[in-house]
């Protein structure tokens, strides 16, 4: 089932609630009242989702979310990340925003090597946090310590310190810690960006041009 259909099923049913509710408890029906109460709804549909996003730790449910999601950008990563390289660009046709293709291209191209492409595209990238990130990630991969230190010490959040401690160690050719890094980074995020680092785990392992731990 859609997450439209899904969407618009709920609101039959809240509607109905709601209609009973007034009946059995004989509140009359103003304008005033069904505005509340569709506010009520909204505001309870808009909850499920940000939930879902940020919050979930079931993957099952975090999963249906990115597959079906509204957002071609996350129905790309879907496909990209179970190696679905028709679908994946057949969705990423469809995205227009620059900005997200930033992300993508940083992405993906990180991954592949190109470096260059990698850079280019971190111009276009508004938060200041992940173009610290993703600069750190990039700095180490072209063993540039200076700059990888400069844009590691400007990292606030811990998930991205702890993936980063986790590159350091896989860069160093220690596994070991690398795992513990990365786990760690796992069992302490949530949501979207939880499901989205297990499965660009999985997708480097598959890798025969591995050169992240993420």
């Amino acid at each position: 089932m859609s997450s439209t259909l899904r969407s618009l099923l709920t609101m039959l049913l809240l509607g109905a609630a709601g209609g009973l509710t007034i009946f059995f408890l004989d509140i009359e029906p103003t304008p005033i009242v069904w505005i509340t109460f569709f506010i009520i709804a909204f505001v309870l549909l808009i909850g499920k989702d940000l939930y879902i996003f940020k919050f979930s730790t079931n993957m099952n449910t975090v999963e249906r979310y990115v597959k079906h999601s509204k957002q071609p950008y996350y129905r790309f990563l879907y496909a990209y990340l179970h190696d679905n390289e028709a679908e994946a660009e057949k969705e990423l046709a469809k995205i227009t925003s620059d900005k997200l293709r930033a992300y993508i291209t940083i992405v993906v191209e990180l991954h592949r090597g190109n470096y260059d492409l990698v850079e280019k595209a971190l111009g276009k990238i508004d938060s200041i946090e992940h173009r610290h990130y993703y600069f750190a990630h990039l700095s180490l991969l072209k063993n540039n310590q200076d700059a990888y230190s400069q844009h590691r010490s400007a990292i606030k959040s811990r998930i991205y310190q702890l993936l980063l401690d986790a590159e350091v160690a896989y860069h160093q050719g220690n596994m070991a810690e690398a795992e513990h890094y990365g786990q760690r980074a796992i069992a302490e995020s949530k949501g979207v960006q939880k499901y989205l680092l297990i499965k660009t785990l999985e997708k480097t392992k598959r890798s025969l041009h591995r050169n992240s731990y993420f």
